[in-house]
């Protein structure tokens, strides 16, 4: 039996992304000085972070499966989304950093530079929204 694409799945893990892209938006510091003296903001912020690019990952690696695929890393779902043409290269580059910021933030979440994490929220966040996009405009093309 050949695997196929659950839209449920997809479509939760997507909803998922949203909801935490729009709360990062809604407590988005309005300073690197305000995120790097709030505590409870800087969790707020990178745990946020962290589960939506999660979320992107799921995806990535559901529609991998479902295509045959096994990465060996969460950064190769992206690029093998890529190969079978459902993500730009430029995307699956971004997103390969993604997985890289989440995996700081998970194993490194004592030394974060909180610079970073301010860059993260101003620009890359449009990374995990376009993946999204990309991602639900080609859903009803999808095995």
């Amino acid at each position: 039996m050949k695997p196929r694409v659950d839209r449920d799945v997809i479509e939760a893990r997507l909803r998922e992304l949203s909801r935490r892209l729009d709360r990062v938006r809604a407590r988005r510091p309005a300073s690197i000085r305000q995120l790097a003296g709030d505590e409870d903001l800087q969790d707020i912020v990178s745990r946020n972070l962290e589960l939506a690019i999660q979320s992107c990952i799921d995806v990535a690696a559901h529609l991998c499966g479902a295509h045959g695929v096994v990465p060996a890393t969460a950064g190769e779902a992206f690029d093998h989304l890529a190969r079978l043409g459902l993500i730009p290269p430029s995307l699956a580059s971004a997103m390969r950093r993604a997985v890289g910021f989440r995996n700081l933030l998970v194993h490194e979440y004592a030394d974060i530079d909180w610079r970073i994490v301010m860059r993260v929220i101003r620009t890359d966040t449009q990374d995990l929204s376009a993946f999204g996009r990309a991602v639900l405009e080609r859903l009803d093309t999808l095995p």
